[in-house]
């Protein structure tokens, strides 16, 4: 006979808490030389500081994009924040790095299994390269453009969702009116930032990148209330974005879906002009921000999901259909592992939607082991227009 006593063990996975999802994994493809005894070309490197520099005898003299480039990600995504980046030699075409049958930018992506969340590239342009521009850039950027929407679509379709950002090369003022408008294109999954902090002729991707990195996903990377980004604002031929040829043109070239600097009144410095994707703004992912909220809840969802998968479903002996319980408790289930993660604010984090809503249809057919469900997401909105009145009155 055991000696009397009061037992009470620890129960623990009671409050269904979920595991952080993570929301900045960046992949940044760029071109460069390999060194001895440092940084090799086509391989993956994943690090959390301006050290990797170092570490990987990246300098000006050997490869000065990837040491500009890292340097103003982690200046504006802050230190310890998670690089994942990859070096292909100058004569790689974009359109390569982001075909989905080659394994370029998708050996990046796979490196990360499937983490990977903002995917980025940039280069420089090899000695002897003609330019070819076709709608206000070289010809390269929309192979690239096609390529990369399709490889993010497939991604998304094993869900693992990415936004991709592509640097507006063979941009100049000259060209800015021939650039194709977004409402004509239906690349949900794309951007292309024109955005050059100096005139140094090279899109300032790492700038980009670490501000994307920083924010949370439903943040406008062009939030005024964040301060200027940069102190000057070019494009990519080096000229002015307050040049008097092309200030006049800056509204109608963020119209057509273009990432630009844009001077905000009196104050100082430059800001983002918009985060928009190169799709018709009649759609639902218009931008970078909406398709990180959507992919962060599907990411969310599906782990959650996942879970359910062959797993038992009881049925209502008299109609055949689910029991409305067992839908309640997924609903309930989805819904909180969203929640838990988007609608949460924290000391140092605030609510990113504004609603959830998971539907299990109990007329699904799962007499043929089927369960369908609609997952509703009620994104936060952005002031991008203000319209203000402003008169005189008798009397407040």
């Amino acid at each position: 006979m055991s000696f009397p006593s009061v037992n009470i063990p620890r129960q623990n996975g009671q409050l269904k808490r979920v595991q952080p999802s993570e929301d900045a994994v960046v992949c940044f493809l760029l071109s460069g030389v390999a060194v001895v005894n440092g940084v090799q070309l086509g391989t993956p490197y994943q690090v959390f500081g301006s050290s990797a520099l170092d570490t990987y005898k990246i300098t000006a003299d050997t490869n000065a994009l990837a040491l500009a480039e890292i340097t103003d990600f982690y200046d504006k995504a802050g230190e310890g924040a998670e690089l994942n980046f990859m070096l292909v030699n100058s004569a790689t075409t974009l359109a390569d790095i982001c075909n989905k049958n080659l394994q370029i930018g998708k050996k990046l992506l796979d490196s990360v299994t499937g983490r990977g969340v903002i995917f980025i590239v940039n280069k420089t342009l090899p000695n002897g390269y003609n330019q070819v521009i076709t709608n206000g850039l070289d010809s390269d950027v929309w192979a690239a453009v096609a390529n990369v929407n399709a490889m993010a679509k497939q991604y998304d379709d094993a869900n693992t969702p990415f936004v991709a950002v592509l640097p507006g090369i063979g941009a100049s003022k000259a060209t800015l009116a021939n650039l194709s408008n977004r409402n004509t294109l239906a690349y949900d999954y794309t951007a292309i930032s024109l955005a050059c902090k100096t005139n140094n002729q090279i899109v300032s991707m790492g700038m980009l990148a670490g501000i994307i990195a920083n924010r949370q996903v439903h943040r406008n990377i062009a939030r005024v209330a964040d301060g200027a980004v940069s102190d000057g604002g070019f494009l990519p031929d080096g000229t002015s974005v307050i040049d008097p040829d092309n200030i006049d043109v800056m509204p109608n070239v963020h119209d057509k879906g273009y990432i630009v600097l844009r001077k905000i009144g009196d104050y100082a410095g430059y800001y983002f002009s918009d985060d928009p994707t190169l799709t018709a703004s009649s759609g639902d992912f218009t931008s970078i921000s909406w398709n990180r909220v959507i992919n962060k809840a599907k990411r969310i969802a599906f782990k959650r999901i996942i879970l359910k998968l062959n797993d038992d479903v009881d049925t209502n002996p008299d109609t055949g259909k689910i029991e409305t319980g067992v839908a309640s408790d997924w609903e309930s289930d989805i819904e909180s592992a969203i929640k838990a993660e988007m609608m949460r604010t924290t000391p140092t984090k605030v609510k990113e939607i504004d609603g959830v809503k998971c539907t299990v249809d109990v007329n699904s057919d799962i007499a043929n082991d089927q369960v369908d469900l609609s997952l509703q997401i009620v994104r936060k909105g952005q002031a991008k227009i203000i319209n203000v009145s402003i008169s005189y009155a008798r009397t407040i």
